[in-house]
């Protein structure tokens, strides 16, 4: 089945994710945009997303705005919906990178609706929760969740307030009390916000009635996810999760469709390791509580980690280059010490934080959460990083947890719970590499094997499978 197949009939896709984020949405989101829809859009999250692009190799990140931005020349829509979290000054900032690549953003529409990250809640952010120490979740400290605190009680600060100078002042006076251990200016604060807002007052719009304008117009519609399932606020592992409903629904609801009108929600899993950034439980993690304090502390970016396990490397304009086959990198792969093969893992599939540079904890696919997701998500998979794992000798897939003498194969958001399972696994011969691929017969057979036995057990349907970061390194099965 070709990309034609897949989306015969289809007017509405969804890009999300089915575990706790970074799993390749940027990619996909790309993959979309730039082959088949008139409109992008976000529903959810801020600036703690990172969405990853290659674009003839080179990278581009985004924070705020959907990666189908880059399509903008070609007439096509790029909408930030009603659900998500805008720090002003980062999409600013972002607006600034278009312009210097020459990227052009008139069809650009903002809703007017979103709620505004402001400067209180960052503080407040990066004081209460941004360290893992102390019982911190380890946020990316950006004021997304002060922010959506603020929505749900009903007295945030929209787009729309900001072009209302006597409103947004009297809304900032009122919350003062709510941020008592901050001195909070209040012209300050609307000096610093105002040429933000001016910048972007063209592109406000009632962002609902127009993505309901092209759905009635026939527009093709991709929804951009951000973060994962499992970091839902609504389904993710409580309490460590993010402040907004990243399932198919909330991403839906966070640009005014109904998930109903969602033609084909694609779930993105990571495969076959998978990873976590910041705390919570983490059944299949690679040196488990050890791994997971090791990438809470300071000190181990991956600058760190290639010195301190000797990887030759290059400092270049956007951060490091190295071998990611290095021999030293492919043994630590094949480790008897799982702590140590984590950290092999993260450096071959270069896993550190878009958005913080943070160590991201890796551990075996967990085919029981992913069989959770799917329940929630829908059935249509996209496997992401495969061939990062090109120098493995096995890899492992847990499709069960063993808990005292019972087994289940039964996920439960309950950190007790998850936190005192073992997961029970199978075991799969290595492959050799994939980066060429482009018809799914043509994957090893333990590969594609050990896809059917994932379908089969989370009543998944795999779509599509990722060989490398660039959008042309894609097979569609």
């Amino acid at each position: 089945m070709g990309l034609d197949d897949l989306l015969k009939g289809v007017q509405t896709v969804a890009i999300i994710c089915n575990q706790w984020g970074d799993t390749g949405k940027g990619k996909f989101s790309d993959y979309f945009a730039s082959q088949w829809a008139d409109v992008t859009a976000r529903g959810t999250g801020g600036n703690n997303a990172g969405h990853t692009v290659v674009i003839n190799r080179k990278e581009k990140i985004f924070h705020l705005i959907p990666t189908g931005i880059t399509n903008d020349p070609n007439g096509k829509f790029t909408v930030l919906g009603n659900g998500m979290a805008i720090d002003l000054s980062v999409l600013s900032h972002e607006l600034d990178e278009l312009d210097a690549d020459g990227i052009t953003y008139n069809n650009l529409l903002i809703s007017k609706d979103a709620h505004v990250i402001m400067p209180y809640h960052i503080n407040r952010d990066k004081a209460k929760h941004q360290s893992q120490k102390k019982g911190g979740i380890g946020s990316t400290g950006r004021g997304i969740g002060p922010c959506y605190t603020d929505k749900i009680a009903r007295r945030g600060i929209v787009i729309e307030d900001l072009f209302d100078r006597d409103r947004l002042s009297r809304k900032i006076n009122e919350i003062r009390r709510e941020y008592s251990e901050q001195k909070i200016y209040c012209d300050e604060i609307i000096d610093l916000l105002v040429p933000f807002a001016e910048r972007i007052k063209y592109f406000v719009r009632d962002t609902v009635s127009e993505m309901h304008r092209f759905i009635k117009d026939g527009k093709k519609i991709l929804l951009e996810g951000a973060q994962g399932l499992l970091l839902s606020i609504e389904h993710g592992t409580y309490p460590y999760v993010t402040s907004s409903d990243c399932s198919l629904n909330g991403t839906a609801s966070g640009v005014g469709l109904s998930a109903k009108l969602i033609d084909l929600p694609l779930g993105i899993v990571k495969f076959p390791f998978m990873t976590r950034v910041g705390a919570g439980p983490f059944p299949t993690e690679l040196g488990g509580r050890n791994s997971e304090s090791y990438c809470a502390e300071e000190g181990h970016i991956k600058l760190d980690e290639l010195k301190e396990y000797g990887i030759p490397h290059q400092t270049t304009e956007g951060g490091f280059r190295y071998n990611r086959n290095d021999p030293k990198i492919v043994d630590m792969v094949n480790s008897e010490d799982e702590f140590i093969q984590g950290i092999g893992i993260r450096l071959a599939a270069e896993e550190y934080g878009s958005t913080t540079g943070r160590p991201r904890r890796t551990g075996w696919t967990d085919g029981v959460a992913a069989k959770y997701s799917v329940g929630i998500n829908g059935t249509h998979l996209v496997l992401t990083k495969p061939d990062s794992l090109s120098g493995a000798k096995e890899f492992k897939i847990a499709y069960s947890y063993k808990k005292g003498s019972k087994i289940t194969d039964t996920f439960s958001r309950s950190e007790e719970f998850l936190r005192n399972v073992t997961p029970q696994y199978q075991s799969y011969q290595g492959y050799g590499d994939i980066k060429g691929v482009r018809s799914y017969n043509q994957l090893p057979s333990n590969l594609r094997q050990a896809i059917s036995d994932f379908e089969s057990f989370t009543g998944g349907n795999v779509v599509v499978v990722s060989v490398g970061s660039d959008r042309e390194e894609t097979v569609v099965r």
